[in-house]
């Protein structure tokens, strides 16, 4: 009979496992796999972390925990997932597209400038003004005596007078308006316009339920009113006519004196503005279309 060839280790020993060279841990130390030599680290086995093939440790024996099949086992150097970390990217993805969003928003916003309430640019103020109320106080509508209008990309601005009534009887109503495009007339407002027209009126009184802001004030010889209405400011006053002659002299006739002062004129007045800042803030009627605004940085 043919024995068996055996293996012998670096000491003369017969080698017991498949794997020469190899001890099992603990070697020398009393209990039943004394001896018993281990795979070397990354030997395919049917047990990570256990005996080979032959002559290894039965699976659940003393010490051993839980086995996992090699083929199950990660790599080396690779960590397992901790969790999904999709959610957190998708999270991270809104709030970046949110934050984009809005500083696009806000860059609109600015590009657009602020929002005007509606209010446009005139060339003839007079004539879109109706004045029915101060008509209906001090006669009929006469020409229109001065009429001017500028366009800038941060202020529109029209300026016109008209007269109203017959001489010596006649009274001069003007308007003012400012559009501001790009800077809130709201802070200095207060400071410029609660101050008499002349030195010698008393000062302007708050007017409620008329834009913003309003104040109205009058003196010996004037009546005035002036609005503040988001970036739209309004002015109008009514004040006695006078007659010039030739060189620009004031003409005084002998019935100057008679003509009274505007008086009760209130109550037209704030009228005949509210109904101004309504057409104002509508489409411009035909044949008084404004021209167009000019381009910043344009001769």
């Amino acid at each position: 009979m043919i024995s068996d060839l055996e293996l012998l280790d670096d000491d003369g020993e017969p080698v017991r496992g498949p794997y020469p060279g190899a001890r099992a841990p603990g070697s020398g130390a009393a209990g039943p796999y004394t001896g018993v030599l281990a795979p070397p680290a990354g030997a395919a086995g049917p047990y990570a972390g256990g005996g080979g093939d032959v002559g290894g440790p039965p699976s659940g024996g003393p010490g051993d925990g839980p086995r996992v099949p090699a083929g199950d086992a990660p790599a080396a150097g690779v960590r397992g997932p901790r969790g999904r970390p999709w959610p957190w990217a998708l999270g991270g993805a809104l709030v970046a597209s949110g934050l984009w969003g809005g500083g696009l928003a806000v860059h609109q916003a600015l590009d657009r400038g602020p929002d005007l309430g509606g209010y446009r640019a005139t060339d003839g103020l007079c004539a879109e003004a109706p004045l029915s109320s101060l008509v209906a106080a001090y006669g009929k509508r006469g020409a229109t005596t001065s009429d001017d209008s500028t366009r800038h990309p941060a202020l529109d601005r029209a300026y016109c007078s008209v007269q109203l009534g017959e001489q010596p009887t006649a009274y001069e109503v003007t308007i003012r308006y400012e559009l501001h495009r790009q800077v809130d007339p709201g802070a200095e407002f207060d400071a410029k316009e609660r101050q008499s027209l002349l030195d010698e009126g008393p000062e302007p009184q708050p007017v409620a339920g008329l834009g913003e802001q309003a104040y109205f004030g009058d003196g010996a010889s004037y009546a005035d009113l002036v609005v503040l209405d988001g970036h739209a400011v309004l002015g109008l006053s009514v004040s006695v006519a006078h007659e010039y002659d030739l060189d620009g002299e004031d003409f005084e006739s002998p019935d100057e004196q008679e003509v009274p002062p505007p008086t009760d004129v209130k109550g037209p007045m704030v009228e005949d503005m509210r109904q101004l800042m309504e057409v104002l803030r509508g489409a411009p009627p035909e044949g008084l279309r404004p021209s167009p605004a000019p381009t910043p940085g344009a001769d």
